[in-house]
Order: structure tokens, then sequence, then C-alpha cells
């Protein structure tokens, strides 16, 4: 398996199979990310996680590419397309069990974590992608969530770092429940340089202190899992 992080929470997963996209967003870099793509995965409808203009007109340009989104941001993307794209677009929540692109996919969670009481609630699916029995790495992604995918022990942790609705703490005592092998940051858009290396260092501590590894794999690369990974597997 490949990977290639697009910048905030934007990864891209590959096989030799095919490839699929999870949350193209505003703070991503998106100029040729739909190329080659057999599937977007959507966590949530938040703009930094689905730039809707720019997958409706993948969706229009490639009538073989699949949208997989909670139910509400389904619903108003199939209202932005014409009639036949719109069976391109499949609603999913937790408990979802499909294969993409010679990736198999499960989907965990339900809700966005909060972020102030006098804000509604919105739907989130976490992904997770891979599946061990047939020798592919586990990768999971949780969206903007850190409810933990019971029943799953991925190989990666794409974990969401800073956010409006978590802390650095919430974040590593996510990642040490989740108990990947390693961790990969992610929903990392609004840190600045000093941001980013003071997040690294401090959740690389902890994630050394619980027999993990944490890695920022360069952007905008393709980067094999196995390599990435080295010996460590679950």
């Amino acid at each position: 398996m490949r990977i290639k992080l697009r910048g905030h929470s934007c990864v891209e997963v590959g096989t030799i199979d095919g490839k699929v996209l999870l949350d193209p967003g505003g703070f991503s870099q998106l100029d040729d990310a739909f190329n080659g793509i057999n599937a977007v995965l959507i966590t949530h409808e938040h703009a930094d996680h689905a730039d809707q203009p720019a997958i409706a007109a993948a969706l229009e340009a490639n009538p073989v590419l699949e949208l997989y989104a909670p139910e509400a941001l389904a619903h108003a993307m199939r209202e932005q397309l014409p009639p036949a794209s719109q069976a391109q677009v499949v609603a999913v929540r937790a408990g979802a069990d499909f294969i993409v692109g010679g990736i198999r996919i499960r989907t965990f969670g339900g809700t966005h974590a909060t972020i102030h009481h006098s804000i509604p609630l919105v739907a989130n699916v976490g992904y997770l992608l891979g599946d061990r029995a047939v020798g592919q790495r586990e990768i999971f992604h949780p969206g903007d969530s850190y409810q933990v995918p019971i029943g799953a022990k991925p190989d990666v942790l794409l974990l969401p770092v800073m956010a409006p609705w978590g802390k650095m703490a919430e974040a590593a005592d996510f990642a040490v429940a989740v108990d990947a092998a390693c961790w990969i940051p992610i929903h990392d858009g609004l840190l600045n340089g000093n941001g980013l290396g003071l997040f690294d260092r401090q959740l690389g501590a902890i994630a050394q202190r619980a027999g993990c590894s944490y890695l920022r794999p360069e952007p905008g690369i393709e980067h094999e899992l196995d390599e990435l990974l080295g010996g460590h597997s679950q």
C-alpha cells in the first residue's frame, strides 16, 4: 500500500489495483488530486474536509468516480450534480464494509467532536482502509473525532493533532487507545512552522513512551507504507 499526504486532512491511499482520496478540503493541495482516483471518502461536511465544488467537478468529469459520505453531505452533493452523476454518490454510516480499488474499507464512529455546546453536531464517519487478511496494512482516518474504532487495530493512525474541538492531551490519549504502531499527523493546516515543530516534538515523545512511532512523511510524495513502517506490524 502507498500513502500520499496532500495537506491538512487530505490523504491518498493506493494499491496496485486502485486509489482512494480522503477528505479533499479547502486547506489541501488538490491541483491533481482526483487524477486516477477510484473513490473519494469524506468523513464529514465541513469545508476543510470537503471542497464541494471541486468534488462535484471531479464527479462530473469522471463518470466512474464514486463519492462516499455521511447522509447529509451525500444529499447536498447530489443536489449539486446533474441527474447522470447523482448515482455516483453513496451515503455511508458506521458499520459499512465495502471494497473500492482493491482496498477494503470499513466505517466507524458517528458524530463529530464537540466544538462548543452552541454549535450543532454533524455526522462524522471514520474509515479503516486495508485488510491484514490479504496482506495489506490497515490505516485509520478518524475525521474530526477521537472515537476509538472498537474491534480495529490499525497499523497506521492518521492522527488529528490541532483543531478547535481538541487539544494535544486528547489527541495523545486517543492515539494511545487506538494502539496503532505508527502515528502520522493530520489536521494540521492551522499550524505554522513553530506549531508544527512543537506538536511533532511533544507527540513524538509521547509515541515513543507508548512504544509507537510518530512520522511526518514529506507531503505531496507517494510513500510505500512498508518502507515507512519498517519492522512495525500489528
